[in-house]
């Protein structure tokens, strides 16, 4: 899902949407350190009173973008394994290569999620962990169907998680091997956690 084009001038509607959608313009050109309430009022030529009545600060405001983009990468991930139909090898590429897309396809905001995994009680433990929970729910089944080894589905997702979280970030620093880089990335992981 590809993020529309930036607006200029804000023109009433949703403030408060503009504000997070203007924030991630703004980290996309200039990057995270650039981000202020003043310089995003300014490019949507609202007053900053009214950009502070939606955000207390720059960090109330990167929370927002990063609980915004949880939830948009849950429903694509999630959207992934639904397409990708009922067996647990297509669901697992499916939803890795879903992943690393989103990565690429949203460089700031992505940064911006994950810089909140680090912050307690941010955005990544409500909108990071529906995430883990679909992966969750993903092994639980295999593991019902004898797909997937009986271990704990808990630390089975923190380990997909990992090799896939570690296979996009490296596809974000320049390795355009992809998608061949994530399919084996599934493809190992799939043997090792392949019922005994």
């Amino acid at each position: 899902m590809q993020r529309k084009k930036p607006r200029g001038k804000y023109h009433h509607g949703d403030l408060r949407a503009a504000l997070i959608e203007g924030g991630l313009e703004l980290i996309e050109r200039k990057g995270i350190h650039a981000l202020t309430l003043r310089e995003i009022g300014k490019r949507l030529g609202v007053s900053r009173s009214a950009a502070y009545r939606h955000f207390k600060d720059k960090a109330d405001l990167l929370f927002a973008i990063s609980e915004a983009g949880f939830i948009e990468f849950g429903n694509v991930v999630e959207a992934a394994r639904k397409e990708a139909g009922e067996g647990f090898a297509e669901q697992m590429d499916a939803m890795a290569l879903a992943y690393a897309q989103f990565a690429d396809e949203h460089r700031a905001q992505f940064e911006v999620m994950f810089a909140a995994v680090l912050q307690p009680g941010g955005a990544a433990e409500a909108g990071g962990g529906r995430n883990l929970r679909i992966l969750e729910e993903t092994i639980r089944e295999a593991q019902r169907k004898g797909e997937v080894r009986q271990d704990d589905p808990a630390l089975l997702a923190r380990v997909v998680w990992a090799l896939v979280h570690g296979a996009s970030m490296l596809r974000r620093d320049g390795d355009r091997a992809e998608p061949r880089v994530i399919r084996f990335s599934t493809e190992v992981l799939r043997s090792g956690l392949r019922a005994l």
